[in-house]
């Protein structure tokens, strides 16, 4: 019996509740299939491993990490079906972090107790630092392991880019997921391939209101974007890739809550312009997020920036109107 029974549904959230309503018990959900902050349930044996919904995401473990440390804390000690380890695995995407959370439980014996593997911890540390910060953790980008990095999950990063990710199947998120685990077990016995940072992009707009706010193209995908940050990126919009249907993939991110762009003030603005609403329209964190997952978005890129820049400068008029009425006050 497999160790896992991995279910791939595409682009599908639900609550918590729902999740422990409607899958059996030893369920684990991944990186936003549960719409809801970390949990677990003794009692029905459901959990949900997450750094999106709920939590400081700066001070939250990617998802990978949080599996890796329930791995180490004796995960499957009471995940066990018929005396043998075992869990129900929902996933709804196949990034990065998915795909590393994946390969943990289905080789949880190598990362069990004191077992470990440098390699591994190296190649799970970059990519949760990356995952948290939405790219923005600066890197050297010379350094080798980034090489390594993109070769790992470039069959992820070339069907985000190609726009195939928007309307994938769960074969083809299957397929993804498999073809990184192999890659990631090559990577561990030394046998990794490396490729060159795709660092290809375009700003195309920049905002007066929020220093080094840019408008982006990224065609070299998650590279360009760990290469604008190096640059000294703050905030972006960025068109990842056009659908099929025509229609658009965007993120929209920050550097850190420190950085003054309210994203999910933006996330409703841009809702209400294309009659959407959170579930099933723009969202993700205070740090990162996006276009709908299952319908893109119908607006030009250059419409997306202005929105957010004039909602932006809207705010900091009522700003400035609000210090001249205290000024004023106190006068």
């Amino acid at each position: 019996m497999k160790t896992i029974n991995l279910i791939v549904e595409p682009r599908k959230s639900i609550s918590w509740e729902e999740f422990v309503e409607q899958t059996p018990s030893m369920s684990i959900a991944l990186d936003g299939f549960v719409n809801d902050s970390p949990n677990f349930s003794e009692e029905t044996l459901h959990i949900n491993f997450d750094h999106h919904h709920g939590v400081v995401r700066e001070a939250t473990m990617a998802t990978a990490e949080q599996v890796y440390m329930a791995i180490k804390g004796g995960l499957f000690e009471s995940f066990q079906k018929d005396g043998v380890p075992f869990a129900n695995v929902y996933v709804n995407d196949c990034d990065q972090d998915t795909c590393l959370a994946v390969f943990l439980l289905e080789n949880y014996k190598m990362f069990e107790g004191t077992s470990s593997i440098a390699s591994f911890n190296r190649l799970l540390n970059v990519d949760s630092k990356f995952d948290i910060t939405g790219g923005a953790f600066p890197v050297n980008l010379r350094d080798e392991i980034l090489e390594k990095h993109a070769w790992v999950f470039e069959p992820y990063t070339n069907i985000r880019k190609s726009g195939e990710l928007a309307g994938a199947s769960a074969e083809v998120m299957e397929n993804c997921l498999e073809a990184v685990s192999a890659r990631i077990h090559k990577f561990i016995l030394g046998d990794s391939g490396r490729l060159v940072l795709d660092t290809r992009h375009s700003i195309l707009k920049t905002s007066e209101f929020v220093n080094k706010f840019w408008l982006v193209d990224e065609p070299g995908g998650t590279s360009a974007r760990y290469h604008l940050f190096s640059k000294g990126m703050n905030a972006f919009v960025s068109k990842v890739a056009t659908r099929p249907d025509g229609r658009y993939v965007y993120s929209i991110g920050r550097k850190s809550r420190y950085i003054p762009l309210p994203i999910e003030e933006i996330f409703v603005i841009l809702n209400l312009r294309e009659g959407l609403t959170r579930e099933n329209g723009w969202g993700g964190s205070d740090i990162i997020g996006g276009s709908s997952r299952s319908l893109g978005s119908g607006l030009e890129p250059e419409e997306v920036f202005e929105i957010i820049n004039n909602f932006l400068k809207e705010k900091a008029i009522n700003s400035l109107t609000e210090q001249n009425t205290t000024l004023a006050a106190d006068l």
